[in-house]
């Protein structure tokens, strides 16, 4: 409705501004203000008009509401439920750019032409001082273009540099995902670079000027610094990468994302924990799976006294050869499935079943699963599970029962 009653307001000052020129044709009219005022009028709308469809648009993109928008975002790289901000960056400065523009048009058709020359030269050339510091709009505004235009750019490239080109070497996924990474930040450094450049910022001058905030930052961001370098160091060595499982201070799952400040951890939840990079290499981590995908699980058991341990060593053997997932004598990787005798309980014969699994990952549904095979089995053959018993003995004080003389 927005967008109707704005082409309605665009169409009916250009309809005025037409009628009234054919009015000046056949009446030879003196010119009035009211042509200046339709022109306002429709060039105000035409403004307002374009800016509601830009932000449909940037809205669509960045969401993905429509199946062209949703292949866009694909091929820019950008995650499901991700928003783009360079869309969004986008849109603002066209915006910037339409209402920047709109009153130079206007100054112009007003008859102020030598105003809205002045104006447009002190944003395009002259700029505004302020001290020793010259600030430029226009070309500020052309820097942030050009900025967006490289960041999209190499957002493109990067994910075509890991889903495409790098898919047809040898190099494994993880290893893929780093380089992408690592060629994302460099890009984005010197699309920042370029962007002040071209935006008139003095390069030597920001040098000093990053050189004093250095000091700061050694003072007072040493944290993220610390997880910054931390990052590149993951990224170079890969000791944790992607879709490994991972264990953290009590922290345990699958890596997401190793980015260039922290490390998305999703738990077998599905919470995702953001662990800071400097956790993961100041601390204890243990990866199952930073060779291979091979883990090593322990099952206990225990039969009441008097079973056939023989029998028992023999079932639970059965058992963990005939799961699917569970590593057998015909593996040379590893160990071939062991059943020890762990131990003589207070009410039972304690045994501990130690295989291999395929999968470390469902280490926990296969353990499950051979305890419900453990006990089908047991249950077959007459091999007693038991409970803990207590005996309970009862004592009677004698004194207490004798009868008082007084």
């Amino acid at each position: 409705m927005r967008l109707l009653a704005l082409l309605s307001l665009v169409l009916g000052g250009l309809f005025a501004g037409a009628w009234y020129g054919l009015q000046q044709q056949w009446f030879t009219a003196p010119v009035w203000p009211f042509l200046h005022l339709t022109k306002t009028a429709a060039w105000i709308g035409g403004a307002a008009l374009l800016t509601a469809v830009l932000e449909r648009l940037a809205a669509g993109i960045s969401t993905g509401q429509q199946a062209w928008q949703q292949r866009l975002r694909e091929r820019a790289g950008a995650e499901p439920g991700e928003p783009l901000r360079e869309v969004t960056w986008a849109h603002w400065a066209l915006v910037t750019m339409i209402w920047v523009a709109v009153p130079l048009i206007l100054l112009d058709q007003w008859g102020l032409s030598t105003m809205s020359e002045q104006v447009l030269d002190r944003l395009l050339s002259t700029g505004i001082s302020i001290g020793e510091i010259r600030i430029v709009p226009g070309q500020m505004l052309l820097g942030a273009v050009v900025f967006l235009a490289l960041v999209s750019l190499f957002r493109w490239l990067s994910h075509r540099l890991e889903n495409t080109w790098l898919a047809r070497t040898p190099l494994d996924a993880s290893l893929r995902e780093s380089v992408a990474t690592l060629f994302g930040y460099a890009a984005f450094v010197v699309a920042v670079l370029i962007g002040l450049a071209i935006g008139g910022v003095d390069l030597t001058k920001f040098a000093i000027i990053a050189g004093a905030l250095g000091v700061g930052i050694g003072f007072g961001l040493q944290n993220i610094v610390n997880n910054f370098v931390s990052g590149l160091i993951l990224l170079f060595e890969r000791p944790i990468r992607s879709g490994d499982y991972i264990d953290v201070n009590g922290t345990e799952g699958f890596v997401r994302k190793v980015r260039i400040r922290a490390t998305e951890i999703e738990t077998l939840n599905r919470q995702h924990v953001i662990v800071p990079n400097s956790d993961l290499l100041s601390n204890h981590v243990t990866n199952w799976m930073l060779r291979d995908r091979f883990g090593r699980i322990t099952v206990g058991v225990g039969v009441a006294y008097g079973s056939d341990t023989a029998l028992v060593k023999k079932l639970i053997l059965g058992v963990a050869s005939a799961h699917e997932l569970v590593m057998g004598e015909d593996q040379t990787q590893v160990p071939h499935p062991l059943v020890w005798f762990a131990d003589f309980g207070d009410s039972s014969l304690n045994f501990e079943l130690k295989c291999f699994v395929r999968d470390v990952a469902r280490r926990y549904a296969i353990a499950s699963d051979l305890r419900f095979a453990i006990d089908q089995a047991f249950r077959e053959h007459q091999v007693t599970i038991p409970f803990p018993q207590r005996d309970l003995w009862i004592r009677q004080d004698q004194a207490a029962d004798t009868p008082n003389p007084d």
